[in-house]
């Protein structure tokens, strides 16, 4: 006889398990992957270039073919999460990263490469948001925001990652070792996480058809809960109804939604101009391949430092203060990182280090921000668009940054331009404050009533 209810985000807030930090881990794995598939492709561009006997600038569209793609791909397969299950969507996405990425050993023209970029990405898009809203979904909300930027450090130790791998697998193996390395490390993920990883509990307990499993997974992190034969377990969230896309933007959300896209565009653009341009830039200033490679280090080393601490600094702190005043400061060592360019390498990688924290920091914690400020039956969607708005600005960054080198304008010039976009993101996250209390008072409203009316029943 059933006799107490529990609901789930009470299941995972009784501690953090082991079974947990496993699910974090794996969903870190997944996001390695991003920063990995970066620096891989342009490690590799130079030889397939040599390979295909083309120019290296020919291969502009491939290289934006990806980033197109994951766009697509986070708020198609998102939505898709959403309705099928999170695990195997997130499995799936990853093992079509993987299987495009290995094909690419056998391209026989720019063409092929765009084709099988553009799909990877479909792949990758749809991997990295699942990855991060189901994370957060086993995480204590009390450590929320830490568990999804700790899953997002993945992407800047990836990318140290690939530069690694590139310089060590290139000259002893050739170019096609490192697509078959990026392409068989997703798939090898890919199903690890279908016969390792639990379904979303949140997700299970909606569908309330398996009541085993759902027990199951519940004594993996509250065993007590789980002997308890008088215990049920209850969403603690109501479904809602329709396209999870078309619910970003109703109780209450819609403002909400299109602040958090502007502010991750500007973060992803300010991001992408320093991955993108950052050894370009030095190099316009005079620094050796050795000096910008390792300021391009230093960059990645920052957004590591950033992505392990910001998540716990928001979890204890107003996270409407700490992100705004993160971006300001992005804005001053981008600006800084500019004026100093030509200098000695100590000061450029100290500054180099400061950019990373910062921008990548601020643009994190707001990823985080998102992923917690929408319920959980629209989170991958939500997770999902939030990434494709980041993508956005990837996408535009290269292209803004190409045409201001074009236009012949100073180092200077082009990082203070750029980094108004850090202003424009700190002032669109203090009006955000207001419209994100707004929807989690309507939420909880909801929630309670829609609590009352199980317990009725």
């Amino acid at each position: 006889m059933i006799s107490k209810t529990v609901g789930v985000e009470e299941v995972f807030d009784t501690g953090v398990s082991s079974y947990q930090i496993g699910v974090c881990v794996l969903c870190f794995l997944v996001t390695l992957l991003d920063g990995l598939d970066l620096t891989v492709v342009g490690v590799a561009i130079p030889k397939i270039a040599d390979f295909l006997h083309t120019k290296p600038g020919a291969f502009g569209i491939a290289m934006s073919a990806s980033s197109v793609g994951a766009v697509i791909g986070s708020v198609v397969l998102g939505m898709a999460a959403d309705r099928f299950g999170r695990k195997w969507m997130l499995s799936v996405s990853a093992f079509i990263f993987g299987l495009f990425t290995l094909l690419t050993v056998w391209i026989t023209g720019v063409g092929e490469l765009t084709l099988f970029r553009f799909i990877a990405g479909l792949g990758l898009g749809g991997a990295i948001p699942n990855a991060l809203a189901y994370g957060s979904e086993y995480a204590p909300s009390s450590l929320r925001k830490t568990f999804v930027t700790t899953m997002f450090a993945g992407m800047p130790v990836g990318a140290m990652l690939g530069g690694l791998i590139g310089a060590w697998f290139i000259p002893r193996f050739g170019w096609p070792s490192l697509f078959v390395l990026g392409g068989g490390i997703p798939i090898l993920i890919s199903f690890v996480t279908a016969a390792v990883l639990p379904e979303s509990l949140e997700f299970l307990v909606q569908k309330g058809k398996d009541k085993v499993r759902i027990r199951h997974i519940v004594a993996k992190i509250a065993p007590t809960l789980a002997k308890n034969e008088e215990v049920e377990f209850r969403s603690t969230q109501k479904k809602l109804p329709g396209a999870p896309l078309k619910n970003l933007f109703t109780e209450r959300r819609a403002l909400m939604t299109i602040l958090f896209w502007i502010v991750l565009v500007g973060g992803g653009y300010l991001a992408s101009t320093l991955s993108s341009w950052a050894p370009t830039l030095l190099h316009k200033s005079g620094a050796s391949v050795v000096q910008y490679s390792l300021a391009f280090a230093a960059y990645n080393f920052g957004s590591i430092v950033a992505f392990i601490l910001v998540g716990r600094l928001l979890d204890m702190s107003d996270s409407f203060i700490i992100l705004p005043v993160g971006f300001v400061l992005g804005f001053a060592s981008l600006v800084g990182f500019g004026w100093v360019a030509g200098s000695s390498l100590l000061v450029v990688a100290c500054l180099s280090v400061a950019c990373g924290f910062f921008i990548n920091g601020s643009q994190t914690g707001t990823l985080g921000l998102a992923t917690v400020s929408y319920p959980t039956s629209v989170r991958g969607a939500a997770v999902g668009s939030a990434y494709a708005a980041a993508r956005v600005g990837t996408i535009i960054a290269p292209l803004a940054g190409g045409h201001l080198l074009n236009l012949g304008w100073s180092v200077a010039r082009i990082c203070s331009t750029s980094a108004l976009a850090a202003l424009v993101s700190a002032v669109f996250l203090l009006a955000l404050r207001g419209r994100v209390a707004a929807a989690a008072r309507y939420q909880a409203e909801q929630t309670t009533l829609f609590s009352g009316t199980n317990r009725l029943r």
